[in-house]
């Protein structure tokens, strides 16, 4: 690069570049949803990008098979019961979830205020030209993680998966996905003998892990299958209220 500024992360890629004129995200607007309501709510205008997770670890209850859950129907509302949702009272009904917009700290109206580092693109010094202000970035996502939904590990009641492991000596609840991306859907059938898919995430948070699913169930048997859409893990950092709710 000829002028400008980049930062590199420790796999080598960059965090920060000005001449690519890349943004870091913006954990903004926040709320919460229940099962089976729009996504994320009513008659949204906002990006496309939100992250979400379970409201707190005991969603599900002890039974695995009814591990906190998080995905979309096709209709884009919440899934529910076996469709993927993280509900309450050993996976019976009751669960909600806490979802972020992120959006682009150009696109969040800051201004750069009091001390602190301020990056701009090489367009201005306008709002729309911050790259990363350290002054007024109130809450930050950070990618950890990334990948597609085609894993091939399965298990007796998860199918196929890949796996994420959360850092243990981070906070659990600061751990979300990005379930704009995601789908858990009935085909036919009932609870008796369901047929569904999934590209979904499941959290486990006895075992500190996200699994990323990506199954046919038809009945208790699980098909795998592969697919091009990704998923991402974020964590939330200097999340205020929003985010020190987690039990």
């Amino acid at each position: 690069m000829s002028y400008g500024f980049q930062v590199y992360n420790s796999s080598g890629r960059a965090v920060i570049d000005t001449v690519q004129g890349l943004s870091l995200l913006y954990a903004t607007d926040s709320g919460t949803a229940t099962a089976n309501n729009d996504f994320p709510t009513t008659s949204w205008s906002g990006s496309d990008l939100i992250i979400a997770r379970p409201a707190d670890s005991s969603l599900g209850g002890s039974n695995s098979t009814y591990r906190p859950r998080l995905s979309r129907n096709v209709n884009g509302k919440w899934g529910k019961g076996l469709t993927g949702f993280p509900n309450a009272n050993n996976g019976r009904g009751g669960g909600y979830v806490v979802w972020r917009e992120l959006k682009a700290q150009s696109t969040a109206n800051l201004t750069p205020s009091g001390r602190g580092l301020v990056v701009y693109d090489g367009a201005g010094t306008a709002s729309s030209n911050v790259l990363f202000s350290a002054t007024d970035l109130d809450a930050t996502a950070a990618l950890v993680a990334t990948g597609k939904f085609n894993g091939t590990d399965t298990g007796a009641i998860n199918g196929y998966y890949t796996e994420f492991t959360m850092d243990s000596s981070l906070d659990e609840g600061r751990y979300y996905a990005l379930v704009s991306n995601a789908q858990s859907v009935y085909i036919t059938g009932s609870q008796g003998n369901n047929s569904r898919f999934h590209v979904s995430y499941d959290f486990d948070y006895a075992a500190g892990k996200i699994r990323m699913l990506n199954y046919l169930g038809v009945g208790s048997s699980r098909y795998g299958f592969t697919t091009n859409v990704d998923w991402a893990i974020f964590y939330v950092i200097n999340g205020g209220t929003v985010d020190n709710n987690f039990s």
